[in-house]
């Protein structure tokens, strides 16, 4: 009996240091386990651009020379900026002769021109083209509908090195 009370004993009290050991471990990872939360509030860039014209007479006639001046203005944030011009009647831009600003935009082999800078928050571009010449033989029945059509697009500068690399990017993933 002396020797059952013993195991018991003996069972009992390696019960408690386990029991110990193992609420001591849990007491020990907890002092060095650390945790934290924070919350970050994240400001998203707004792209919002838009086409500005001064096209003061849209009336086209054989031999004029029609004032019309496309630019872009940036009311988002910095941008890249790109413009298609588009003729509503394609027999007509033979007889039309765009005064194009190739200094500050360039034309590329997609049909779009593309301003050569960034464009800041709250900044024009220069003119893509300021005036249109008529020819004189140009038909004058046909200019009556006949108009210029002005497409732009514009992409955030981002993290994007280059204006041929954002729009490369973009052309990938549209």
């Amino acid at each position: 009996m002396k020797k059952v009370k013993g195991k018991k004993r003996f069972f009992l009290i390696t019960c408690l240091m386990l029991l110990c050991a193992v609420a001591g471990i849990g007491g020990v990872l907890a002092y060095f386990t650390d945790s934290e939360q924070t919350n970050n509030k994240l400001k998203v860039a707004v792209n919002d651009t838009n086409i500005e014209e001064v096209f003061p007479d849209p009336s086209f006639k054989p031999g004029s020379v029609v004032k019309k001046e496309v630019r872009v203005k940036n009311n988002g944030s910095d941008t890249y900026v790109r413009m298609q011009i588009l003729f509503s009647d394609s027999d007509m831009q033979q007889y039309c002769t765009v005064n194009w600003n190739t200094t500050d935009w360039e034309l590329k082999n997609d049909g779009y021109y593309y301003y050569k800078k960034i464009l800041p928050k709250g900044s024009k571009t220069t003119p893509l083209f300021t005036t249109v010449t008529v020819s004189k033989n140009a038909p004058e029945d046909e200019m009556k509908d006949f108009d210029i059509i002005v497409r732009e697009e514009s992409l955030q500068v981002g993290y994007f090195k280059s204006a041929d690399e954002a729009w490369s990017a973009y052309k990938k993933n549209k």
